[in-house]
């Protein structure tokens, strides 16, 4: 899942990939396992994220908001209202009962997440007093590149850009065909992840975070502030699945995949380390997932307040 938010105008903002990131398949995992035989699926891409390659370059990073100060900055994504808003509903959509053996399915599947996600961030991001509550456009594609705001990108992974979040129905017809409870886990995982980028955007989180790190000296802390941004998009993503899972179970088989594929996931070895470790991408995602008491609520998402150690 990457995020390109603020561009065109601004540059190629940041990427957020966890479509993109490094999914490593333990030994003797076979190539294309069903959903019966308790093996993991292959991997879903052949290279980590923001790897340098064609499939992802980096362009211009955007450019500061007039307005923001250090402080200023650092109290939006610190101590935004976002963190005051108490639990976040269940939605109480349900999984749709599809195949995305098709694009015609996936475009069902996908659209239904989405929904859902939508009636479960709305009344959070009025709480929080956001910019707008409206949804993100979606774009299910099959194309192999698409023109955005954020310039033309190839459709390698799903990613939002300023609104939009296009995702990829090939990708996930090859999954289906791998692995389908994996498909089911990685979709809705990706649509969560992605929408955990828009709340960022509606709640002044990302461009503050992206002022800091054109503001930062150093590139290490630079990809510390990355690594904060995108582990956030994972968590809050993650705390919808938790906060929805009485109404679309995430248990048996399902619920082994997403654990499994959560704590699979981060910066490569190799790569550069702007999404953060398997142990934090797992640790964050459990952490928005898991309620306290009885309730998930998006201040357990506040990766601006944790030490280093845990956005490493």
């Amino acid at each position: 899942m990457v995020n390109l938010s603020r561009t065109t105008r601004r540059g190629l903002a940041g990427v957020a990939a966890l479509t993109g990131l490094a999914v490593v398949v333990p030994a003797g995992a076979q190539a294309a396992p069903t959903n019966e035989t308790g093996t993991r699926p292959v991997p879903v891409v052949g290279k980590a994220a923001e790897s340098g390659t064609d499939e992802h370059v980096h362009a211009e990073a955007p450019t500061a908001k007039a307005g923001y100060t250090g402080p200023s900055a650092l109290k939006i994504v610190r101590y935004n209202k976002l963190y005051k808003t108490g639990p976040i509903p269940a939605s109480r959509c349900k999984e749709v009962n599809v195949s995305m053996r098709t694009v015609a399915g996936v475009n069902k599947y996908a659209t239904q997440v989405y929904k859902c996600l939508y009636a479960a961030w709305k009344p959070i991001l009025a709480k929080a007093g956001a910019r707008s509550t409206a949804a993100p456009k979606l774009h299910i594609t099959t194309a192999s590149t698409v023109n955005t705001r954020c310039g033309v990108q190839r459709m390698t992974r799903a990613f939002y850009c300023e609104n939009n979040i296009y995702f990829p129905a090939n990708q996930m017809v090859s999954l289906w065909k791998q692995n389908s409870t994996y498909a089911r886990t990685y979709a809705t995982n990706t649509m969560a992840h992605e929408y955990g980028h828009h709340i960022q955007e509606q709640t002044g989180i990302m461009d503050a975070s992206w002022w800091r790190q054109r503001a930062m000296k150093t590139q290490s802390a630079k990809l510390e502030e990355s690594r904060r941004r995108e582990l956030q998009a994972s968590c809050l993503g993650s705390a919808y699945i938790g906060a929805n899972r009485r109404f679309y179970p995430m248990t048996g088989a399902l619920y082994n995949q997403w654990r499994w594929m959560v704590n699979n996931m981060g910066d490569a070895k190799g790569y550069p380390r702007d999404h953060g470790s398997f142990k934090n991408h797992g640790w964050w995602s459990e952490h928005g997932f898991y309620a306290t008491s009885s309730t998930t609520t998006a201040a357990r998402c506040n990766t601006y307040e944790s030490a280093p150690a845990r956005v490493s």
